[in-house]
């Protein structure tokens, strides 16, 4: 009996054995077929018709090849249903106004009248030079002066104030983001389902909406709804989370913004990269080409992993206030966005790199050290270097923004400058801001990051090494101009004729605006040729 017993309690053993292991195998088959999030959802679901690792998993490798394609202009296919896209038309109304009702930049009628003598008189002068305007055949001397809002200096009489102009209005975002709707993307005949679509930009969405064409700056999320949608969680597009649309505005050639990034890139600053892309979009009347656009990575990985040290650093995208990098503003949301580690309220890495640059510089020495200790300075006189060969003054110098700041892990957090938005570079666009000059005479103590590290001999000599070497290197004038050219040939078919852009989804002023715009790019290198030769014999 006591053996019995034994074998009872022995069968019983070996059957809750048994079962427990059935119920962990079970268990962990399920887990197998969950999507990764890392969150513990412990709900089985079923991926979408098409789903690949390759194309849709957050595991796979980014293919830069497809998705930024340097040899065409790849189609992609956005669908968003008429209630959505109501709902982002509506929110556009209530961030921007009246859709075509213009207005973002000043009227031209309110610009006071300045005669012609007055800018013949500072041709070839800079602003603040002594100058002398004939009027009433009478010599006048005064003052050039440079307006925001006027193209070329012209010469103020000593007994005459300044004439009043009206100021650009630079507050262009409307308070916040434009509003999130799920869109289905088709793209190389593969489909994404539930990705986060939206207006994205300030100026050039802005003068868009305002002069009434639907071709906006887009940007897509491909995992935006996943919460709604657990199947697609962790959604990517061939291994990117976010990608950036930029429309082109006010910029003729279309050419700027991917060309701009690219030179920047190639000269050593870490830049998104980017490809030309012909958008169409179905919101409930058949696909509509809504035109050409650049689109971008967004910084972000795989960008960090491919350009910087790795993943998972803090990013920033700076915008006015402290962004201008003076001391005493406060160094929050506001002014420091950030854009990775949200949830750490925690600014003490900008804080840090601020505070380093604002200390005592009568030991030139331990002030580089302890700045360089918080950021990557070199980097920064690079980026410089090459913005003020090629002028690109939307951004720091002269508004304080475009621009990303990385807290790059594998150099301790060191914050690296990532600049964005190109679309003003290679010209003087709108006669809104002076350029910058390459000496940085006209740089005040406004913009700290710039006028102490020139004022700094060992700085100054390290930022004049890198002009001349990106002058003489990738932006010699003869290779500048042939990507230009292969470019424009590239996209030309997609903006202007027969597969061209549509009235009612352009921002192109004109066919002939198109037309013109490339020699307007070769005499803008050859005169900053000029510039960088003249600059260098001084």
């Amino acid at each position: 009996m006591k053996k019995r017993n034994g074998n009872v309690i022995h069968t019983a053993h070996r059957f809750w054995v048994h079962a427990l292991a059935v119920v962990l195998f079970v268990a962990f088959q399920v887990s197998c077929d969950l999507p990764e999030d890392g969150d513990g959802d412990s709900e089985s679901v079923e991926r979408p018709e098409g789903w690949t690792e390759e194309t849709h998993g957050r595991d796979a490798t980014p293919d830069y090849a497809v998705v930024f394609d340097q040899d065409r202009v790849n189609r992609m296919d956005v669908s968003v249903s008429p209630q959505n896209w109501q709902a982002m038309l509506d929110d556009m109304t209530e961030l921007h106004g009246e859709f075509g009702a213009g207005g973002w930049l000043p009227d031209p009628t309110e610009i006071p009248e300045i005669p012609p003598e007055s800018f013949a008189a500072c041709e070839g002068r800079e602003s603040g030079d002594r100058c002398i305007v004939w009027l009433l055949l009478l010599p006048i001397p005064g003052t050039c002066f440079q307006a925001p809002i006027v193209e070329d200096p012209f010469c103020v009489p000593d007994n005459m104030d300044v004439p009043t102009l009206p100021e650009p209005d630079l507050d262009l975002s409307g308070g916040r983001d434009p509003v999130w709707v799920p869109c289905t993307v088709t793209f190389e005949g593969k489909t994404w389902r539930h990705v986060g679509f939206r207006f994205k930009g300030n100026s050039t969405l802005r003068s868009a909406w305002s002069d009434g064409s639907l071709k906006l700056p887009l940007k897509f999320d491909f995992d935006e709804f996943e919460d709604q949608h657990p199947e697609i969680r962790n959604q990517r597009f061939y291994g990117f989370k976010r990608l950036a649309l930029a429309n082109n505005g006010l910029d003729s050639s279309y050419l700027r913004d991917k060309v701009g990034g690219d030179l920047f890139r190639e000269g050593g600053v870490p830049a998104p990269r980017r490809a030309f892309v012909r958008i169409h979009v179905d919101f409930g009347e058949g696909p509509v080409y809504f035109g050409l656009y650049t689109m971008a990575e967004v910084p972000d990985d795989p960008m960090f992993t491919s350009q910087l040290g790795g993943a998972g650093g803090n990013l920033y995208k700076p915008d006015f206030g402290a962004a201008t990098w003076n001391e005493g503003l406060p160094v929050n949301e506001e002014s420091f966005p950030k854009k990775t580690n949200e949830t750490e309220a925690d600014w003490r890495d900008v804080e840090r790199a601020i505070e380093a640059l604002h200390a005592p510089r009568e030991d030139a020495a331990t002030w580089r050290e302890g700045f360089e200790a918080f950021f990557d300075a070199h980097g920064f006189l690079m980026w410089l270097a090459i913005n003020t060969v090629i002028q690109d003054w939307d951004t720091y110098g002269n508004l304080p923004h475009n621009y990303y700041l990385y807290g790059d892990p594998s150099q301790n957090g060191r914050l690296r400058w990532i600049p964005w938005d190109h679309n003003m570079c290679l010209g003087d666009q709108l006669g809104l801001m002076p350029p910058i000059y390459l000496d940085m005479s006209d740089v005040g103590d406004e913009w700290p990051l710039i006028r102490f590290l020139i004022d700094d001999p060992v700085y100054r000599e390290a930022y004049w090494g890198y002009v001349e070497a990106f002058a003489g290197g990738i932006f010699l004038a003869d290779r500048v101009k042939a990507r230009l050219q292969q470019e424009r040939d590239r996209i030309a078919p997609y903006v202007v004729g027969p597969d061209g852009e549509l009235p009612e989804y352009t921002v192109m002023p004109s066919p002939d605006a198109f037309e013109s715009s490339l020699q307007e790019l070769f005499d803008h290198v050859d005169g900053r040729h000029d510039a960088v030769t003249d600059a260098l014999s001084r």
